[in-house]
Order: C-alpha cells, then structure tokens, then sequence
C-alpha cells in the first residue's frame, strides 16, 4: 500500500501550504519529493501512514468546499488543532524529506555533500603522538 493520497492534487496543495514556493524554487508540492515522502513513511515506523492519514483529515475537514488558500488554511489548521502529534509528525516529515534535497541545498547554500575532503581542515597527521604506545611491548599472547 503507498503512503501517499491518490488525491494528488489535495496532496500537493497542502504541501505547498506547509513550504510554499519561493522566487525559483517550488514549494514541497511542486518539488517532486514524493518519492522521498513514500521511502520515509515505508522505512521509519514513526512515519507510516501520517503522510495519507493527514491528507484524509483535510480533505474530510474540507468537505465538498472549494479548495482556497484561504479553505485550506483553516482545514489544515482544524487537522492541527484535533491531531496535533500527527500534524508535528508530518511536519517533520516534509521538512526532512524538502531540505534533503540538492536543489534545496543550492538555494539556501548549503554544502551538500561529505564533509571531508573539502569541508572542515583537519591539521596534518603527527605521527609522534604514537611514539609511546610504539615503544610500549605487547600485552596480548601472540597465537600460532
């Protein structure tokens, strides 16, 4: 079963209202990050099925209405008044899943990627620091 809402639509529309667009960058629902959403849900047990179940909170809080900025708001915030956990909990799962991605690295500037080589300069190695542990004599017995 998929963890994400066949109302994809609805879908993508909360998530453009938890991280909305900015200048060249689309929000969370326009980013193509349900792949990433769907891995997170299957994998972390904290995260199966909050992504569906709070999709279905809203859209049952949105009734036949019209889907308005303004009628998604205040559906989404009815989901966080009456189901706060979940709503932290998918909260955090869009906002690991939104700033795990390169593009959203390269927008905010920041360095994707290891941290070594190229990151924090480590002094050069010096080798004396192991001088006395050199000289000490074995203290393991040595098997055939």
């Amino acid at each position: 079963m998929t963890s994400l809402h066949p109302n994809s639509a609805l879908q993508k529309s909360v998530l453009d209202r938890i991280i909305p667009p900015v200048a060249d960058l689309p929000g969370a629902g326009g980013l193509g990050i349900e792949n990433e959403l769907e891995r997170m849900s299957t994998e972390h047990h904290k995260f199966s099925d909050i992504l569906f179940s709070a999709i279905e909170s809203i859209q049952s809080r949105l009734g036949e209405d019209t889907v308005t900025v303004e009628n998604l708001n205040k559906a989404i915030s009815g989901f966080e008044s009456v189901e706060p956990i979940p709503f932290a909990l998918l909260l955090e799962l869009v906002y690991l899943a939104y700033y795990s991605d390169p593009r959203v690295h390269n927008r905010i500037g920041w360095k994707t990627g290891p941290l070594q080589p190229e990151g924090h300069p480590l002094p050069p190695w010096e080798e004396s620091i192991l001088a006395k542990v050199k000289n000490r004599a074995p203290f393991w017995t040595e098997v055939d």
